[in-house]
């Protein structure tokens, strides 16, 4: 499935949400949100570079790490 750039934005932009309404406590405080994220990144069938930006460094990591543990 090919994702339009407006799409990417669009997840993006509710990450950033997301961190902005967290604050301090992102990304912990979202992370039921973050992993429905990724699963529609993963849905979208977007590249680990895709998915890292959506997320973001610190929510990349911090999903990553949460499904390795």
């Amino acid at each position: 499935m090919r994702t339009s750039n407006r799409e990417l934005v669009a997840l993006k932009k509710i990450r950033q949400d997301l961190q902005e309404d967290a604050g301090s406590s992102y990304p912990n405080d979202v992370m039921v949100q973050l992993l429905m994220l990724y699963d529609v990144c993963n849905g979208l069938d977007l590249n680990i570079f895709a998915l890292r930006d959506v997320l973001g460094t610190t929510g990349y990591q911090a999903v990553k790490d949460h499904i390795n543990k």
